[in-house]
């Protein structure tokens, strides 16, 4: 089985009202698939992984469309690239590719790179755990897949 993890923290002055509001967070992503895993984070604002999630509602997601998020340093290329996440059509029978870079933000030439397929019904129930993530209601949301 593969999945796909992602955990945020809220800095701590989303909770503190005396101090002036930071919208940036540490997103953690842990993938795992049979061959490769990978654990990697970034300072991302929370509103991003908000709109990745309700992204997720779309049906169907298509080839000229896929469900992208990703963040990193200055052109988030090469090994400016930190997380990228892409959900997309895997073949004709509407199953989904994961497709997922996760690189160290402090040693960034140490990444994962690889993919996972999954389907519509894991798909939403991700799109909804993340929801409950960003409402701090779960510490996770998962993705699953084969």
């Amino acid at each position: 089985m593969s999945k796909l993890t992602l955990r945020y923290q809220y800095d701590a002055s989303f909770f503190d009202s005396t101090q002036p509001t930071d919208d940036f967070g540490r997103l953690s992503v842990d993938v795992e698939t049979t061959r490769f895993s990978g654990k990697g984070g970034f300072w991302v604002q929370w509103q991003d992984v908000k709109e990745f999630g309700e992204a997720l509602s779309v049906f169907p997601i298509t080839e000229d469309h896929p469900v992208t998020a990703q963040w990193g340093f200055e052109m988030q290329e090469g090994d400016d690239l930190i997380l990228r996440l892409e959900i997309a059509p895997a073949n004709k029978r509407g199953d989904l590719a994961v497709r997922f870079e996760v690189a160290d933000d402090l040693e960034p030439h140490n990444r994962a790179r690889g993919y996972f397929t999954t389907n519509y019904p894991d798909i939403e129930v991700f799109r909804d755990s993340v929801a409950r993530l960003m409402n701090r209601e779960v510490e996770e949301a998962i993705l699953t897949g084969r």
